[in-house]
């Protein structure tokens, strides 16, 4: 999800912008070496409990749907002890599948079929509707206590990090590339127009990490955005996103292309006649930079082409 965590912002001290950019890299590395790890380690943790989240709101509509099912078989089964007039008295059958816990009711149902009252195709019907809504059920609670359990993790990983990043202050301030203004744009495909002009839109909008938008960004944030303006989903991090996509030569480069820098702890996007737009990080702003901008060069990878 987040990544420009090495190589900050233009309008740094003198002692800074008088040292060449490798030199600050080396010194901000050996100052916190694992800083971009730790980030990255959120942003998988932060996707895990994403695609948790996604899980649970699946597995609440299968239980609804479940628990439609049992009610409906409910209702048939009542429906079918009045027309037969049960001589035990439909009273008492109705009070054994009265509602209860999934396993009560199986129980209730395996007494009734025990004595050989009511062994019929409706029952099991029942029985296997309650046993699927208690699969289903259990399945949810474990995803929430996961999730819950994730959510702490991360506020926890969230104020760590934090505080890490204001002790990087000054390093923070070494140029990420210079932002430019003037600048003209290739011939591009109606999907490169669309994902390019998307995140060109963003420009000067702040970074913060973990974001997607609408009005702050981390690199692969705002990557992910563009994207989905015409219909491509991406995951919020940047060796993600390397990885799910093809990567090519820097000299295929084409609009809308990605890019990687740091060891796949940053990435921007290619804008074409050697130009790309990026969120740096946090104590800068969305902006065009060149390609060689001073972050270290990884990789490229594309989409639509």
């Amino acid at each position: 999800m987040v990544g420009g965590l090495l190589l900050p912002a233009v309008g740094s001290a003198p002692a800074w912008a008088q040292r060449d950019t490798s030199e600050i890299t080396d010194e901000i590395e050996e100052t916190d070496a694992d800083l971009t790890a730790a980030v990255e380690e959120y942003n998988r943790l932060a996707q895990e409990a994403q695609d948790n989240r996604d899980m649970i709101a699946q597995t609440q509509e299968s239980l609804d749907a479940a628990e439609a099912d049992l009610d409906t078989l409910r209702e048939q089964l009542a429906d079918y002890l009045t027309a037969t007039h049960v001589d035990q008295g439909i009273g008492d059958a109705a009070l054994l599948l009265d509602a209860g816990s999934p396993d009560a009711f199986v129980e209730r149902l395996d007494r009734l079929n025990s004595a050989n009252l009511y062994n019929f195709a409706l029952l099991d019907e029942l029985r296997t509707a309650s046993e699927e809504y208690a699969v289903q059920l259990e399945l949810l609670g474990d995803l929430q206590a996961d999730l819950d359990a994730q959510e702490a993790e991360l506020e926890r990983q969230q104020e760590e990090l934090n505080a890490r990043m204001d002790d990087l202050e000054e390093e923070w301030q070494a140029a990420a590339g210079d932002a430019i203004t003037d600048y003209d744009l290739p011939y591009m495909t109606e999907d490169e127009y669309a994902v390019v002009s998307f995140a060109l839109d963003q420009v000067g909008k702040q970074y913060v990490w973990g974001t997607a938008g609408p009005d702050t960004y981390d690199c692969s944030g705002l990557v992910l955005r563009a994207y989905a303006q015409i219909g491509i989903e991406l995951p919020h991090n940047a060796a993600a996103q390397y990885n799910s996509t093809a990567s090519i030569g820097r000299d295929e480069l084409q609009p809308g292309d990605l890019v990687f820098y740091n060891d796949l702890s940053h990435m921007g996007m290619y804008i074409g006649n050697g130009l790309i737009v990026h969120a740096p990080n946090s104590r800068s702003v969305v902006k065009v930079v060149e390609l060689d901008h001073g972050n270290v060069w990884y990789g490229a990878t594309t989409i639509l082409h």
